[in-house]
C-alpha cells in the first residue's frame, strides 16, 4: 500500500536527510533575522538547512517543476508547484537534477546542496507558499509523521503500518517516520479541526496564520 495520495501532494517531509528527524537542524529560521552577509535585519522567506556540498535534495511532495534557474540571491534553484495551492522552492543548489515542466514525486532527488548565490557556506534554502502566501516551512517537515501518528491514535493500526512501510521505501537513507520534535507547532494544537489528518482534510496551522 502506498502513502495516501492526498498527504503526498502536500509538502510533508524534510528536503534533506537528518541524523535525528525528531529535530531537523536549522541554521537560519523563517522570519526576521540578522542577515549573515548584509549585517542588517531582514525578513527571511524560508528556512536554511545545513548540508554537505553535493548532498541530495528531495522533493517534499508530488508536483510539477515550475521553474529552474539561478539568481544572485538564492543561486541555482528549483521551484515546484503542488496541489492545493502549494509551491516549494529549493535554493543555493550546486546542481539541478530536474527540468522545466517535469513531473516529480515525493522523495525524488531534484538537486544537490551547494553554495551558489548569496551564501556563507553549503546549505539549502527551503521555502513554501500556499496560495501565494509565505509559510514557515519547518512545521511542514513533520506533517507526514504527524498524519501517521494521528492514524495510530484513531486505532487504524494496519493502515499506519502499511504507511510506515511505504515511507521507508522512499529514497531516504533513513525513514521520515520518527517521532517529531516536541517543538513542532503541531504539538501545540492537537485538538484543532485543521489537523483532521486522519480524514486527509488538513493543512498545517501555519497555512491559516
Amino acid at each position: 500500500m502506498q502513502p495516501n495520495k492526498v498527504i503526498t501532494q502536500i509538502p510533508c517531509i524534510s528536503p534533506l536527510q537528518a541524523e535525528d528527524l525528531r529535530h531537523i537542524p536549522v541554521s537560519s529560521a523563517y522570519g526576521q533575522r540578522l542577515h549573515p552577509i548584509l549585517n542588517e535585519y531582514k525578513h527571511h522567506s524560508g528556512v536554511d538547512l545545513p548540508g554537505i556540498l553535493g548532498e541530495r535534495v528531495y522533493a517534499t511532495a508530488d508536483g510539477t517543476v515550475a521553474e529552474v534557474g539561478e539568481n544572485k540571491v538564492i543561486g541555482k534553484f528549483v521551484k515546484l508547484t503542488h496541489a492545493y495551492g502549494f509551491t516549494t522552492v529549493y535554493g543555493h543548489l550546486s546542481q539541478i537534477k530536474v527540468i522545466d515542466n517535469g513531473t516529480v514525486h515525493i522523495g525524488q532527488v531534484i538537486g544537490l546542496v551547494g553554495n551558489t548565490g548569496r551564501s556563507t557556506g553549503p546549505h539549502l534554502h527551503y521555502g513554501i507558499k500556499k496560495n501565494g502566501k509565505e509559510q514557515n516551512p519547518l512545521p511542514y517537515c513533520y506533517l507526514y509523521l504527524h498524519w501517521l501518528k494521528r492514524l495510530n491514535r484513531e486505532g487504524k493500526n494496519s493502515t499506519t503500518s502499511d504507511c510506515v512501510s511505504s515511507a521507508r521505501s522512499l529514497p531516504y537513507a533513513s525513514s521520515p517516520c520518527v517521532a517529531p520534535s516536541p517543538r513542532s507547532s503541531y504539538t501545540r494544537h492537537p485538538g484543532s479541526r485543521r489537523f483532521r489528518l486522519c480524514e486527509l482534510q488538513c493543512t498545517p496551522q501555519a497555512a491559516y496564520s
